[in-house]
């Protein structure tokens, strides 16, 4: 028994170190790319959502053509999870209302303090934010409702840990974070130690695949048709989702980020990429693909909605 426990240990040194035995990037010297992870669930269909979230990762894409907008959409933020950060979530809702105008979305509120009166709601956008510990940075494949309104469907959160010879209880994209690897630890020490002796179903190695977890810089934003929420409620669907992200590394900020973040992605919203888009985003650069005209102003009599 001495040397299954011993591997264990091993394993969880490991990845309390910051990843999985095999991991070996110095993630103190590399760059600091801006990720993105897109995709229009109302244009696709659950296998073609797959397929195309987990298309291979694209490095210094092409962004996509931005459509010009029929019609000017009104929308309010909503805050979803807000993680700790050196940012209130009203900075970067602020930051998130270049880009979006920049798509055709306004925001009703600040249209208001500018003394506008919109006559309607399209959307309502809620926001994830902040740096926490994860592992893929990749939109949610699964089925995302306004009842459902975190990172990690609800079915997936709880006491998964204890169930990791069940792939499909735990979310990869997320990792594990210290508390789920003590846990983890524990278990397979006191009960599950023979299950990772040659020739059974798992063992020490497969699962490090579901650690790896970093600190990332996130911004997640999910759309609603406002309609559908006063009408479904709970069970009202995500039409789109965007998630961004940075690696963050020692003695930087999210506020430092931030920027590039939200406006690298604007091609992205309401869009949907193929697997991960990475940028590397110099300092005070954005990607903002190719410029187009957004409708008059909708104080514009002609234009009023």
């Amino acid at each position: 028994m001495q040397p299954v426990r011993t591997g264990i240990l091993c394993w969880v040194a490991a990845l309390l170190a910051g990843g999985c035995a095999t991991q070996t990037t110095d993630w103190s010297k590399e760059p600091l790319p801006v990720t993105v992870s897109a995709a229009n669930y109302s244009e696709l269909t659950r296998e073609e959502l797959y397929r195309r979230v987990n298309a291979p990762d694209a490095v210094h894409p092409v962004p996509p053509a931005v459509a010009k907008p029929q019609r000017p959409l009104f929308y309010g933020f909503v805050p979803g999870e807000v993680y700790d950060s050196d940012t209130p979530i009203q900075t970067v809702f602020q930051e998130l209302a270049v880009p979006l105008a920049q798509r055709g979305y306004f925001n009703v509120v600040y249209e208001v303090k500018a003394g506008l009166l919109p006559s309607r709601v399209d959307y309502l956008l809620r926001v994830h934010c902040g740096v926490r510990p994860w592992k893929v940075p990749k939109v949610r494949t699964d089925k995302v409702t306004w009842g459902d309104d975190g990172l990690v469907s609800n079915w997936r959160s709880g006491s998964s840990i204890w169930r990791i010879g069940e792939d499909a209880s735990i979310d990869p994209r997320q990792g594990q974070n210290m508390a789920d690897i003590i846990k983890l630890a524990t278990m397979l020490q006191e009960k599950a130690a023979p299950a990772l002796r040659p020739g059974n179903s798992y063992n020490v190695n497969d699962m490090s695949d579901h650690g790896a977890t970093r600190d990332y810089c996130l911004v997640v934003v999910e759309a609603f048709k406002f309609e559908d929420v006063a009408k479904l409620r709970k069970s009202a669907p995500c039409v789109w989702s965007t998630f961004i992200a940075v690696p963050l590394h020692t003695g930087q900020e999210f506020s430092g980020a931030l920027r590039a973040m939200v406006r690298t992605a604007a091609p992205y919203f309401g869009n949907t990429a193929d697997g991960i888009q990475t940028f590397d985003v110099p300092q005070g650069k954005v990607l903002l693909g190719e410029p187009v005209e957004v409708p008059a102003h909708p104080s514009a009599p002609a234009t009023t909605p």
